[in-house]
């Protein structure tokens, strides 16, 4: 029976990618990393809203409604505790080298997450060790990544308050608002996935996995919502006030393992790793190509260059 559907699945394409997607998943540990990912974003979470709103008082220190409005959107898109830290989010109160310090500290603990990401993106690119960035390079593509974050939230923010001043046009409005937010969620993960990923990725072969992944994040964010008030309902009979913080890494690890899956398209794509035998008695081309990718990304030196030949029979 196994056997039947193996075949099955390999003979339509459609089935067979998302069959290959959900293997290469699993081969590139998509569960750890996700996890780490949800850990990292836990924490990383409130070193980068203080960096955030310490920086924005600076920069718009004479523009308080532009502030206020680039601090709501992001807090809108924080399920949970987000109307909290809109009342209780506070800048770094100091100045000078005091200043500067607790900035770069903070900033510091926030990129946790981002290198994390980079670290699976690179695993799921094959790509090899002695190519993975050092210290210096992977936190200066990490901040690159943030600063495109940080784009898409003002062009969410202007976007957002545009369409508010659409007179009686309450649908459209609201159809214009998605359209943004999805085209905002798309360019901002392909543009993260570029960033990111050590080796040279042609931006066409990471639009298809931005593209699911933004419309994946925006729905998300419309039913996500939901479902973790469900989970904060659901355990704070026995956790009481951590049951909050237990619905908000619940969110995290949503939107980490959405990530993760969306890039795996774009891999799974590229490198034409489907279709995939479910059983392994008979494996295709996109098991062989799989198997040197996964072999590829192991590789600790420029100078070895590892045979995935299979042996011949016999001494």
């Amino acid at each position: 029976m196994l056997e039947r559907v193996d075949g099955w699945q390999q003979r339509r394409r459609a089935v067979s990618f998302l069959v290959a997607t959900a293997m290469r998943y699993r081969e590139d540990r998509g569960s750890q990393y996700g996890a780490l990912l949800s850990y990292y974003g836990f924490v990383s979470l409130f070193p980068l809203l203080l960096v955030l709103v310490t920086v924005l008082g600076i920069v718009l220190e004479g523009n308080d409604a532009l502030r206020r409005d680039i601090l709501d959107t992001i807090y809108a898109r924080i399920p949970v505790v987000g109307d909290q830290l809109r009342e209780s989010t506070t800048s770094l109160e100091s100045n000078g080298v005091a200043l500067l310090f607790g900035v770069v500290v903070s900033l510091w603990a926030g990129l946790a997450v981002v290198r994390h990401a980079q670290d699976a993106l690179d695993l799921h690119w094959s790509v090899p060790w002695y190519r993975r960035p050092g210290l210096v390079e992977r936190s200066g593509r990490a901040l690159g990544s943030l600063l495109v974050v940080g784009a898409g939230i003002v062009v969410t923010t202007a976007a957002t308050n545009a369409a508010a001043f659409l007179p009686g046009l309450p649908g459209p409005a609201r159809i214009l608002g998605a359209l943004v937010a999805i085209a905002v969620n798309v360019a901002v993960l392909t543009a993260s996935y570029r960033v990111l990923i050590t080796s040279p990725v042609a931006w066409r072969l990471l639009l298809p996995g931005g593209l699911a992944g933004g419309v994946a994040l925006w729905f998300l964010q419309l039913v996500g919502g939901e479902y973790v008030s469900n989970v904060v309902l659901g355990a704070s009979a026995v956790y009481g006030t951590f049951a909050v913080m237990f619905g908000l890494l619940a969110w995290i690890a949503l939107v980490a393992r959405v990530i993760l899956l969306a890039d795996e398209i774009n891999v799974v794509r590229a490198k034409q790793l489907w279709p995939r035998s479910l059983t392994g008695a008979r494996p295709t081309s996109g098991d062989h190509r799989a198997r040197d990718a996964s072999v590829e990304r192991d590789q600790l030196f420029r100078a070895t260059r590892p045979d995935t030949r299979p042996a011949a029979d016999g001494p």
